[in-house]
C-alpha cells in the first residue's frame, strides 16, 4: 500500500508532497510546527499539525510559544483538498471538497480549473463526454473580456488581445473612423468574447493539462499539483490587467486626440 504523501503550508504557499519520515524531519529542523498546516488526499481541509491525532503514525508535537501562532484573518480558512492553496476562501471549500471525489480527465479539469469547476463542467458538456465550449455564453468574458483572460491566466490569449485593441485604435485613427462606427466594433469584439470565451478557456486548461502530463508523466500525485500551480485564477494579473486596460485607453485617446 503506498504510503501517505503530505504537503505543509510554508508562509502563504504550500510545498510537498512529503513522505511520514520527511514531514518528521521537516518537523525536527523547525520547518514543521505544531501549528503548521497539513494535508494529505483523503482528508477533507488543511488542519494544523497540532489537530491530528495520528497520520500514518503518532507524530510527537511539542506546544509552542503564542509569538509563532499564524495570524487570525477573518473571513480566510483553509481550503478543502487542495494542496496548491491552504488559504482559500472558504466559499470554494465545497466546489474543491467535490472536484476530490473526482477520477480521470474529469479530476485533471478540477485541478487545472479551481473552485469554480462545476460551472465550467457544465458549460463545457464534460458529462456528455465532448468536452466542447461551443454554442454556450460567457458574461465576464462578454462584459470585462481583458480581465477576465487575466483571471484565468490565460496570459497569451490576453497579450494577443490587448495587440488587437491597439490595433484596431491604430486602424480607426488613420481611417477617422466614426464615434458610432468605433463604438459598433467595441461591441462586436465583446459579443466574440462572450460568445468564445467558454472554448478559449476550455482550450487553455487542455494545454495546461497536455503540459502537466508531459513532465509529471505517469505520477497523478504529481500531475494534479502541476495543474494547480498552473491553473486556478489571480488576483494580481486581474490588477495587471485593469492597468493596461487604462493603458490601452490612454493611447486610445491620445491617438483620436
Amino acid at each position: 500500500m503506498q504510503e501517505a504523501q503530505w504537503w505543509y503550508a510554508n508562509g502563504r504557499q504550500s510545498e510537498g508532497p512529503v513522505d511520514l519520515a520527511g514531514l518528521r524531519r521537516l518537523q525536527q529542523d523547525g520547518t514543521v510546527t505544531a501549528r503548521t498546516l497539513v494535508w494529505c488526499e483523503g482528508m477533507p481541509s488543511w488542519r494544523p499539525l497540532a489537530e491530528l491525532e495520528q497520520v500514518s503514525t503518532p507524530i510527537a508535537v511539542a506546544p509552542l510559544p503564542d509569538i509563532d501562532a499564524i495570524p487570525a484573518v477573518e473571513g480566510i480558512a483553509p481550503s478543502a483538498g487542495d494542496p496548491s492553496d491552504p488559504y482559500r476562501a472558504p466559499a470554494a471549500a465545497p466546489e474543491m471538497a467535490a472536484a476530490a471525489g473526482l477520477e480521470g480527465e474529469m479530476a485533471l479539469y478540477a485541478s487545472v480549473v479551481g473552485g469554480n469547476f462545476p460551472v465550467y463542467r457544465q458549460r463545457w458538456r464534460l458529462d456528455q463526454g465532448i468536452a466542447t465550449g461551443t454554442g454556450t455564453w460567457h458574461w465576464p468574458a462578454f462584459l470585462i473580456g481583458l480581465v477576465w483572460m487575466m483571471y484565468r491566466r490565460m496570459y497569451r490569449l490576453a497579450a494577443l488581445w490587448v495587440g488587437v485593441l491597439l490595433l484596431i485604435s491604430v486602424v480607426e485613427t488613420l481611417l477617422g473612423v466614426p464615434d458610432g462606427l468605433s463604438m459598433v466594433i467595441t461591441f462586436a469584439l465583446s459579443i466574440t468574447t462572450g460568445m468564445f470565451g467558454n472554448s478559449w478557456y476550455l482550450a487553455h486548461c487542455q494545454r495546461q493539462i497536455a503540459r502537466a502530463r508531459a513532465v509529471a508523466g505517469g505520477d497523478e500525485a504529481r500531475m494534479r499539483s502541476e495543474l494547480a500551480a498552473r491553473g486556478g485564477t489571480s488576483v494580481v494579473a486581474t490588477l495587471v490587467a485593469i492597468v493596461i486596460m487604462l493603458a490601452v485607453g490612454t493611447v486610445g485617446a491620445v491617438l483620436a486626440g
